[in-house]
């Protein structure tokens, strides 16, 4: 009977697997021709399309000289100083006509056929713009003379430039012509970009003589020998190229003294690949579209197939599920009155044995009084999030008084306090979890946080928990006390309770109604005042290790940066993260010795790159303690000059917060080392309490945007908004930007696009030791 069954199934779905195969084969080649007729077709009318707008534009252009040149011609004003003979005048009036339409040249010829008047404008360089004489001012006009001055070729090379240009006569009493007045445009990048926006090709004009040709202008930087082989032998010789489409019009004979028989042709061009991107993208998106298709329909054709054993076979795997304690599947096996009645048993006994599991489970993991989860489902709950490594806050709720309610008013209205609390909290779609641990005490859990959001969220909830609760005619005003625990790689739960603990204890000692742990105000761990006294010998001893951390170049997708890190690699405890000694080195005033010490180590390692040809800038951490020293800045600037390192080799790297402790004496420190030469940077920059008027007085080169604003940048549109508005602002301020936090490829693309100048983060790589990161930069994409 089994090899019936086996029979059966296999013909079913040998059938429709040939079938379905036979039908993808059809649609297949119908798609594949379609789209090479389509392919042919667009390529066709985009050329269509460019020839028209290259003509409507630079017609337009001849148009509009011609009108203006015949409106300035009409000028009184200009006819008169034109008769006077003042060059001077003349000149200022001609340039008021030029400025008017923004023209690159302006040029006035008397009936003796000389040039009084010629005005350029400088179209490249620092004196972009500036408008100069023209070479020849006071010679004789080069072209003969036309009873219709303005009938001349629109065409005109003056320099290294060629203009578009157009003349209209001076007249003067009855129609005697006393003189032309013209008005030109470079024909040049400005042009060929606006053709190019318009049309999608790149644009460029080629003067063609017989001894060789020359390219003017050019809207694709990237153009190639290639290319140019190309565009020349389909101007000059009519040749085409089936990897190109090609467009060209000549325009006319440019004259020039020098040479004859000089042609200037505007062309456009694309390789038919970039042409033929979005159908080619189409095209893959069919074929992957039948492909994710077929395995597809032969899965629906061997379900159809399974259909003959499914019922027994679902029978047989349920009584499995059962032994195994699996209770939420539900059997349908066909239009049998046994089988579906056996079923309906099966599962009717399945879902009793699930209701009175779920029932003890429930009590395991809840609290009985407010039906929210306990320390057990805390644990539970929260056991995945530790092995995602994301930020985590832990908050302990107490509830303050309630022995003074339970002893006024009775163990059930303090019942019913703690019942409403529970609800107000569990009322907050942003808080991941809510469990009471004990009498008066709750817990809140929140995975995927950032310290500032956390804040006003947790300023919310004490809001709305201490809100008054009234019992009959009595109004209870409910006060709590909050520790929270935050961290961005958290390591286990009970870490967390006891620093969440040992927070709200904190809070409760100070008066406080909320407290966020940190590690001064656990001053009684062993392990802190371990480090404590092991700190200063280990500055001395050379424990520490530096560790660098790549910053790309954004424009140039180059790495020409990093950030020195120091770490305490302890020889009991291990490597000891910066976060954990820092604090102890800035209370116990060992922070100078630690700057200097991580300053002359990171000199000594850019000296021994560049004796192996790495060419690095170090970026150098320093804290607020430093910039109290004030011998600081001297000491920083002598340690360069003794090791001969360049100074703008080296950028320093300060918090805000360092500045706001005495804004004062902080900008007069980095003022100094800014006048040296010495680059200054804000870090973290967004989480500190700097206002715009402070960062406006800093003498700083850069920001660094600190990386609670970019590791999740491509998920949160507020993280966008705000790394848009500081890159606008620090560029507005003349200041360079460094992202930090970069863990995507859509993150490292989004910034570029946004004219962030620097990045680093885990997506390039995690900070490493000099002899690691020389082995990343030689076989990195980025060296």
């Amino acid at each position: 009977m089994r090899n019936t069954f086996n029979s059966i199934q296999t013909r079913i779905f040998t059938f429709f697997m040939v079938l379905l195969i036979a039908v993808q084969a059809i649609s297949f080649a119908i798609n594949y021709y379609s789209n090479k007729r389509l392919e042919k077709q667009q390529l066709e009318n985009q050329l269509s399309v460019a020839e028209l707008v290259f003509k409507s534009e630079y017609d337009n252009r001849n148009y509009y000289l011609s009108a203006f040149a015949e409106t300035a011609a009409k000028d009184f004003g200009l006819k008169d100083i034109f008769i006077d003979g003042d060059s001077r005048s003349f000149l200022v009036a001609l340039n008021n006509h030029r400025k008017r339409i923004n023209a690159d040249l302006a040029i006035a010829v008397d009936h003796q056929g000389n040039v009084i008047g010629e005005l350029l404008t400088t179209a490249k360089g620092p004196n972009k713009g500036k408008v100069n004489v023209g070479p020849e001012q006071g010679q004789p006009f080069r072209f003969p003379l036309a009873t219709e001055f303005e009938t001349n070729s629109p065409i005109y090379p003056l320099g290294e430039h060629v203009y578009q240009l157009r003349f209209s006569p001076l007249t003067s009493g009855a129609a005697n012509i006393i003189g032309w007045v013209g008005f030109g445009f470079i024909i040049g990048d400005e042009l060929t970009h606006s053709l190019s926006e318009q049309t999608g090709l790149n644009t460029g004009f080629l003067l063609t003589s017989e001894k060789s040709n020359q390219l003017i202008s050019l809207s694709n930087t990237r153009f190639t020998h290639e290319d140019h082989q190309v565009i020349s032998d389909f101007i000059e010789h009519d040749q085409t190229n089936d990897e190109y489409i090609l467009w060209q019009s000549d325009l006319g004979e440019v004259k020039r003294d020098s040479q004859d028989n000089v042609q200037l042709h505007a062309f456009m061009y694309l390789s038919r690949n970039a042409a033929l991107e979005s159908a080619q993208d189409h095209w893959f998106q069919q074929l992957l579209l039948i492909l994710l298709m077929l395995p597809m329909s032969l899965f629906v054709a061997y379900i159809i197939a399974r259909g003959v054993t499914k019922p027994l076979t679902l029978l047989i795997k349920q009584a499995r599920f059962i032994a195994k304690g699996n209770y939420n599947s539900k059997v349908e096996v066909g239009n049998s009155a046994e089988m579906k009645e056996l079923a309906e048993e099966i599962t009717a006994m399945q879902q009793a044995i699930l209701s009175r599991e779920n029932k003890i489970a429930f009590q395991a993991y809840h609290d009985p009084l407010t039906n929210l989860g306990n320390k057990n489902e805390l644990i539970r709950i929260t056991s995945s999030w530790f092995e995602s490594k994301s930020p985590l806050a832990i908050c302990l709720i107490n509830i303050r008084r309630m022995t003074e309610i339970n002893g006024t008013l009775g163990h059930v209205v303090g019942d019913m306090v703690i019942t409403e609390v529970g609800r107000r909290l569990a009322s907050f779609d942003e808080i991941d979890l809510v469990c009471r641990i004990n009498g008066d005490e709750f817990v809140l859990a929140i995975e995927h946080t950032e310290q500032i959001s956390l804040t006003a969220l947790i300023n919310h909830v004490q809001q709305t928990v201490e809100a008054n609760y009234c019992y009959q005619d009595i109004s209870l005003h409910l006060q709590t006390t909050i520790g929270i625990s935050f961290v961005y790689y958290p390591s286990d739960l009970e870490t967390l309770l006891r620093q969440a603990d040992t927070a709200l204890q904190y809070a409760k000692k100070h008066h406080q109604h909320l407290q966020i742990y940190h590690q001064q105000i656990d001053v009684n761990t062993v392990d802190r005042l371990q480090l404590v006294n092991d700190l200063k010998p280990a500055i001395e001893q050379d424990e520490l290790v530096l560790f660098y951390q790549p910053k790309l170049n954004l424009k140039l997708n180059k790495v020409t940066h990093v950030e020195a890190l120091v770490r305490w690699q302890h020889p009991i405890r291990g490597m000891i993260p910066p976060d954990s000694f820092i604090p102890i080195a800035e209370k116990m005033g060992q922070m100078n010795a630690l700057t200097n010490w991580v300053i002359n180590q990171a000199l000594d390692q850019y000296l021994l790159w560049q004796q192996q040809g790495v060419e690095l800038s170090i970026a150098i951490n320093i804290s607020a303690e430093n910039l109290k020293d004030d011998q600081f800045c001297q000491h920083i600037l002598q340690m360069i000059k003794d090791k001969k390192v360049p100074i703008e080799a080296l950028t320093l790297e300060i918090t805000e917060d360092a500045v706001v402790a005495d804004p004062e004496h902080a900008i007069k420190q980095l003022t100094e080392l800014k006048q040296h030469g010495l680059k200054l940077s804000i870090d973290d920059y967004g989480t500190g309490y700097s206002s715009l008027a402070q960062l406006k007085q800093l003498p700083v080169d850069e920001l660094k945007i600190d990386k609670s604003f970019v590791q999740n940048l491509m998920s949160s549109e507020d993280d966008k908004i705000i790394v848009s508005s500081t890159l606008q602002l620090a560029h507005n301020l003349g200041l360079k930007v460094v992202a930090e936090g970069i863990e995507d490829e859509g993150s490292l693309k989004w910034l570029t696009q946004r004219g962030c100048e620097m990045g680093q983060g885990f997506y390039l790589s995690k900070p490493v030791d000099a002899e690691k990161l020389t082995q990343w930069l030689a076989q990195s994409k980025y060296r």
